[in-house]
């Protein structure tokens, strides 16, 4: 009962913080989504407005990818349908199979339940609960007392990795790390079909979360753990292999669980050149890599290079680094870091968790900042060689918040760090202090450096005054952020040093000494993380600029529009119901490339939708944009060939050229228009009148999944031009009917959905065999009084 009593204590004061974190989302009408990133752009302002600050300029991808595709998820299964493909990016694309799409990650329930856009706040609080009373568990679990484990439930759902990324779909896979951490410990420790169960269920949605890269990482962990625990088992370890069989049960029926994500997502890799490309980019494992030692600071220091936020300085551009989302993901509190670590490693002696945490700690940290071995032996394994191991950090949050619950533990109990750690503090204070005192002597370096970035910058440096005036900015902005950072961090090791020392002094400040450090960590998280996902007034999420408003007016069904340079990046469009014939992903069919390869500045980078679009090669395109129903080219400047466009006009502060497109349906070059529907993403109804010479063309991108019926008789979709669909036709009138329906979803939701009725009878087993149990035992009884009566 007590245990239950402070879990319920725990949750209500966790829930409490969650309130404040979000309070500006959760108690007011505003919108937690930095959709004010939009606003950068000219085809969102009107003329003569100044340059727009957004509150956080590093927060594109979910204004251009998540966000659109949680309404798209939302609006089709609020009808009934599963969204399997997206009309609206790359000429039309698969959607469900993308992974990001998260279609079943469970807490989008109440995206797809709740008011939209309110539900994207409620959806965030509620992860970071989760994880946060996950943490608190496994904390428990683990033998760590009262504060630690309140310790690590109060900071684990605030830590770098998990706010930095909260808006993408990889703080979704994160949050499950300490429970299928608990469900390991579980199934190894007490194997049954239960245990086993419980670990499927973990394993499923970490990988229904929507980020496969940070699925791997938390199933490593995993891995990680089981082979530690099952190392350790007493020798001899009589039925070891049962302990061992128990935890690979789970870990495979949780993996058929999200074969409904799993298994389009292989097939759709198949079918793009982002395997090859990932590869491409990750040297050859024996090479050794360029170790990120700088980053490797804002464990501690988070915003020591400043950030893309509103009045930060991005000194981490100029110093060729990682942005904040890559190099802070590791923190959890600098208190956390020089102080309870520390003495959390001193555990160990005691612990044999402690001693796997700070292991996972060592391995996070070289592979995160990629130092030999590990980013070596991690680039030699399979799937981890085309994987993202910067995103460690995750395995550094955690075991640095996890050791700092030991750490809270120990000081709890009386024990102190060695006085060389106070001189180390006092030593820290001063070397922060005087960078403070010295950083506005660096202004005419910074000035320099800034003014040179923005003249070499793409579109600045045709305007020499704006690029001036963003100089100076970020030169103001960095004189007045740095030194009042570095001055922060010096008061608070000198504020350790203080506290350390009175606790040492006097017995009631030592016993208040770990709640103080619980506050002061948690505060050092809110000052780090409020703000850093922003919140937006309505008007903003739902704005219509007068280009969106003037494209909708003009493009009719199928119609698709292009923008040039930085207006109108990939997936803008698609928030506003109108289609892109680029698409932005981390997954894109190779034939939707190869078809519009001319319209991308050459450039090293991976092949995508995401490089550069310039007039250049809009004009080098031209035929193939036609080709593909595109009626309109935006961009912040007028085309330098407006002889090639039907039309060129001025709207707001940019320029639209129109094009005479190919219609996105039709039968022949000169024949009868055709009336088509869409009456869901996934399928078209097309009404072909007779006269009509030729094949039907539909300008959708192929794909092995659609499939076709004229006049309710199936027939094969043919390929147009490799990249199009193409369907015969007699010279009559016809309806045809297409749909998407790929085999791949087929087969992941038979393996998902037998892989959930197998969880389901192992979570209920035993409660079924009581039941039978019972009944059997009353139908006996029932027999004995009627033979007995007779």
């Amino acid at each position: 009962m007590q245990r239950r009593t402070e879990m319920i204590g725990f949750g209500v004061v966790l829930a409490v913080c969650v309130t404040i974190f979000f309070h500006d989302a959760l108690l007011t009408v505003r919108v937690l989504s930095p959709a004010d990133v939009l606003l950068v752009e000219a085809s969102f302002r009107e003329p003569g407005d100044d340059d727009y600050q957004p509150f956080n300029r590093l927060l594109m991808d979910p204004v251009l990818q998540f966000q659109p595709w949680l309404a798209f998820n939302r609006a089709e299964i609020r009808q009934g349908r599963l969204p399997l493909w997206n009309p609206y990016a790359g000429c039309g694309t698969p959607h469900l199979a993308n992974g990001q799409s998260a279609v079943f990650d469970p807490f989008q329930l109440l995206i797809y339940l709740g008011p939209w856009p309110d539900a994207l706040a409620w959806v965030a609080a509620a992860r970071l609960w989760f994880a946060g009373l996950g943490a608190f568990l496994l904390a428990r679990s683990w033998g760590i007392a009262a504060a630690g484990r309140w310790f690590a439930g109060l900071i684990y759902p605030f830590c770098g990795f998990l706010v930095v990324w909260l808006l993408y779909p990889v703080t979704p896979a994160a949050i499950w790390l300490p429970w299928i951490l608990l469900a390991t410990d579980r199934a190894i420790q007490r194997p049954s079909v239960r245990s086993s169960a419980l670990l499927a269920l973990c394993v499923g949605s970490v990988v229904a979360a929507g980020h496969i890269q940070t699925s791997a990482h938390v199933l490593l962990a995993a891995g990680g753990l089981a082979a530690w625990r099952l190392v350790e088992l007493p020798r001899p370890a009589v039925g070891r292999w049962r302990f061992g069989l128990a935890w690979s049960f789970g870990i495979v029926l949780g993996l058929g669980i999200a074969a409904v994500q799993i298994v389009p997502l292989g097939v759709y890799l198949s079918k793009s050149p982002v395997w090859s490309e990932r590869r491409r980019e990750h040297p050859p494992w024996w090479v050794l890599s360029k170790p990120r030692l700088l980053e490797s600071a804002c464990t501690g220091l988070p915003y020591l290079y400043g950030s893309q936020r509103r009045g930060h300085p991005n000194l981490a551009r100029g110093l060729g680094l990682n942005n904040l989302n890559e190099s802070a993901g590791g923190y959890a509190g600098l208190a956390t870091l020089v102080w309870l670590v520390p003495l959390g490693l001193r555990a160990r002696r005691s612990s044999r968790e402690a001693t796997f945490l700070a292991a996972m700690l060592a391995v996070g940290t070289m592979g995160a900042f990629r130092l030999p071995p590990v980013d070596n032996i991690l680039r030699a394994l399979p799937v981890l060689n085309v994987t993202d191991n910067r995103r460690l950090t995750l395995w550094v949050a955690f075991a640095l918040t996890m050791l700092g619950g030991f750490g809270i533990d120990r000081l709890a109990r009386g024990d102190f760090l060695p006085r060389g750690w106070l001189w180390a503090w006092l030593a820290a204070a001063g070397v922060l202090g005087v960078g403070a005192v010295l950083a506005p002597m660096a202004e005419p370096m910074l000035r320099a450096r800034a003014e040179r970035h923005y003249q070499n910058a793409p579109g600045a440096a045709l305007d020499s005054m704006k690029a001036a005036s963003r100089a100076e900015r970020q030169v103001r902005a960095a004189l007045d952020f740095v030194p009042r950072r570095l001055g922060l961090a010096a008061v608070e090791f000198l504020a350790f040093a203080g506290l350390a020392v009175g606790a040492r002094r006097s017995a009631r400040l030592g016993r208040a000494l770990p709640v103080s450090l619980i506050v002061l960590t948690v505060v050092e998280l809110f000052d780090f993380g409020i703000g850093l996902n922003p919140t937006v007034d309505r008007a903003t999420q739902d704005r219509i600029p007068p280009v969106i408003a003037r494209l909708r007016e003009r493009m009719r069904p199928g119609d698709r529009a292009l923008g040039v340079e930085e207006e109108l990046p990939p997936n803008v469009l698609m928030r506003y119901g109108l289609a892109d014939p680029r698409n932005y992903d981390s997954v894109e069919l190779t034939r939707s490339l190869d078809w519009l390869d001319a319209l991308y500045e050459p450039t090293d980078e991976a092949r995508s939708s995401r490089r550069t679009v310039s007039w250049r090669t809009v004009e080098q395109a031209l035929p193939r944009l036609k080709e593909s129903a595109v009626v309109a080219v935006v961009a912040a400047s007028p085309p330098p060939n407006p002889g090639l466009f039907e039309r060129v006009e001025r709207v707001g502060d940019a320029w639209i050229g129109w094009l005479d497109a190919r219609d996105w349906a039709d039968a022949s070059p000169d024949g009868p228009p055709l009336s088509s529907i869409r009456p869901g993403a996934g399928t078209i109804r097309i009404e072909v009148p007779a006269g009509a010479v030729g094949p039907l063309v539909a300008r959708e991108a192929w794909d092995p999944g659609w499939t076709a019926k004229v006049d309710g008789s199936p027939v094969k979709v043919e390929r147009y031009r490799d990249a199009f669909m193409q369907i015969p036709l007699q010279s009559k009138s016809h309806i045809i009917e297409l749909t998407y329906d790929p085999m791949e979803v087929r087969w992941g939701l038979a393996a998902s959905s037998s892989a959930l009725v197998v969880t389901i009878l192992g979570l209920t087993g035993s409660a079924w065999s009581r039941i039978c149990g019972i009944a059997r035992r009353g139908l006996g009884r029932t027999r004995a009084r009627r033979l007995e009566s007779s």
